[in-house]
C-alpha cells in the first residue's frame, strides 16, 4: 500500500460512459471545462477553469474536468499545466513529460459521446435546472427549454407571488400544504414557470411569501445549452456554470459525478506527502473529499493509536466535499508535534459514504490513546463495515 493514498472503493469502469455525440454551442468554447469532482484543494464542484488557464494538481489528489463538447479528464498528481492540452500530449505518447503522465497512468479520457448503447445524461435536465422560489441567487434558463418552479424548500413557503422588478408583471403559484401535486406538476414536485411573467435574460424577480411581504429576489439568465434535449447535457453544464447558477451546475454536476467519481480522499502535509520534521516541531496537515462524506482519522505514533478527528464525542464527522479541511485549524484546534528523531509516526484518516460513529474504535475518545489492540480492533471494525463507501488516505511522518 502506497503511503500517501489508498482506496477502498472501486473506480468505475471506463465502460460506465454516457450519452450521445455532442454538439458544441457557440455560448461555449471546447476548451472550457468545469469540475465534475475533485480532491484536489482549490478545486470544487461546478467550478469554471478557463480556457488557457493552469491547473495544479498534488501528489496524492486526483480532479475530473468537463468540456463542453463531452470530454471528460481525469488527472492525478503530480500535474500542473493546462488540460486542453492534455489530449493533444497523451497522443504523442512519451516525447516529453507528459508521456511521463501517461505511461504512469495518472491520466484518462474519456467521451461521453462514444457509446450509443448507455444511459443518457445521468439527471433530467429539466428537473436539475428547476428554480427554487425559496432560495435567493442566480438561475439560468436554457433559450430553447422551458422553465419551472420546484416545491420550495422554505414549508412556511406554501405560496409565492413572483414580481418582475423592472416590467411590474406578477403571479402567483401555490403548493398544496399536504405535499399534494400542483397545477402543471409532472410528478416531480415541478410546475411551470408562470406566463404572466415572460422570461428575459437579467430579470429580477422579487419573491414574495404568503403574507405578500417580499422576502428576496432571483435573477435569471438565458443561456445557450445545445441542440437536442438528449445531446446537450455537457454543454448546458459549461454553460450554467459560466453563467454563475451555482445551485443548477451542482445539480447537474451531481449526478454524473456520483457515476464516474467514486469517493475519494486526500491528505498531505505543508511539506508533501512524504514530509521530515525536527523534533517537537508543528505538523500542518491538510484533507478533502471529492463529495460529502464521513471523517475519521487516526495518529499512530509509539504511544499507540490516538484518535484525533472529529475531535470529541460531540463533534461530527461529516465534512463538505470539495471543501479543504485544515489540521489545525477551527475544526481541528489541537495541533500535531514531531515526536523524538526515530520515532516516525503516522496519520491516517478513512472517509465513508455514511456516519460510522458506532462502529469505530475510540469516537468517544479524542486525544488519548486506546491501548495496545487498538489497530487490531479498528482493523476488525472497518472489515466488518457494509453499505457504505470508504477510502483510506495516510501520511508518515518521519522524524531526524
Amino acid at each position: 500500500m502506497k503511503a500517501g493514498r489508498a482506496g477502498l472503493g472501486v473506480c468505475l469502469a471506463a465502460a460506465m460512459l454516457l450519452g450521445t455525440a455532442l454538439a458544441i454551442p457557440a455560448g461555449a468554447r471546447a476548451e472550457e471545462a468545469v469540475v465534475v469532482a475533485s480532491t484536489a484543494p482549490g478545486y470544487a464542484l461546478g467550478q469554471v477553469v478557463a480556457d488557457g488557464s493552469t491547473v495544479t494538481v498534488p501528489e496524492g489528489a486526483a480532479a475530473h474536468f468537463l468540456f463542453a463538447d463531452g470530454r471528460m479528464i481525469r488527472l492525478e498528481g503530480p500535474f500542473e499545466g493546462r488540460i486542453d492540452s492534455v489530449p493533444q500530449l497523451a497522443a504523442r505518447g512519451g516525447a516529453d513529460a507528459a508521456g511521463d503522465l501517461v505511461s504512469g497512468e495518472r491520466f484518462f479520457q474519456t467521451d461521453l459521446g462514444a457509446s450509443r448503447s448507455v444511459s443518457p445524461w445521468p439527471v433530467r435536465l429539466e428537473t436539475a435546472l428547476a428554480i427554487d422560489p425559496g432560495s435567493t441567487g442566480t438561475y439560468c434558463v436554457p433559450s430553447d427549454g422551458q422553465l419551472r418552479l420546484r416545491r420550495p424548500s422554505d414549508p412556511a413557503l406554501s405560496a409565492v407571488t413572483l414580481r418582475d422588478r423592472a416590467t411590474g408583471a406578477t403571479a402567483r403559484v401555490s403548493w398544496p400544504a399536504d405535499g399534494g401535486g400542483a397545477e402543471g406538476d409532472k410528478g416531480d414536485g415541478t410546475v411551470p414557470w408562470p406566463r404572466q411573467i415572460p422570461v428575459r435574460d437579467g430579470a429580477e424577480i422579487i419573491v414574495a411569501g404568503p403574507d405578500r411581504k417580499p422576502r428576496h429576489a432571483l435573477w435569471l439568465r438565458l443561456v445557450d445549452g445545445g441542440k437536442g434535449k438528449a445531446q446537450r447535457g455537457p454543454a448546458l453544464a459549461v454553460s450554467v456554470a459560466r453563467a454563475g447558477c451555482r445551485a443548477q451546475a451542482e445539480a447537474l454536476l451531481s449526478s454524473l459525478r456520483d457515476q464516474m467519481a467514486p469517493l475519494n480522499l486526500y491528505l498531505a502535509t505543508d511539506r508533501g506527502l512524504y514530509p521530515t520534521y525536527r523534533p517537537g516541531e508543528p505538523v500542518r496537515m491538510v484533507l478533502q473529499t471529492n463529495r460529502d462524506a464521513h471523517v475519521y482519522c487516526y495518529l499512530r505514533n509509539r504511544r499507540g493509536l490516538t484518535p484525533i478527528f472529529p475531535p470529541g464525542a460531540s463533534a461530527s464527522s461529516r465534512v463538505e466535499g470539495h471543501v479543504p479541511l485544515s489540521f489545525p485549524g477551527e475544526r481541528m484546534p489541537l495541533s500535531i508535534q514531531a515526536g523524538q528523531p526515530g520515532s516516525d509516526q503516522e496519520v491516517r484518516c478513512f472517509a465513508a459514504g455514511r456516519d460510522l460513529d458506532g462502529e469505530l474504535p475510540g469516537r468517544q475518545e479524542a486525544y488519548r490513546p486506546l491501548g495496545p489492540d487498538a489497530l487490531k480492533r479498528l482493523d476488525r471494525a472497518l472489515g466488518a463495515l457494509r453499505g457504505t463507501d470508504l477510502v483510506m488516505a495516510q501520511v508518515v511522518l518521519r522524524v531526524d
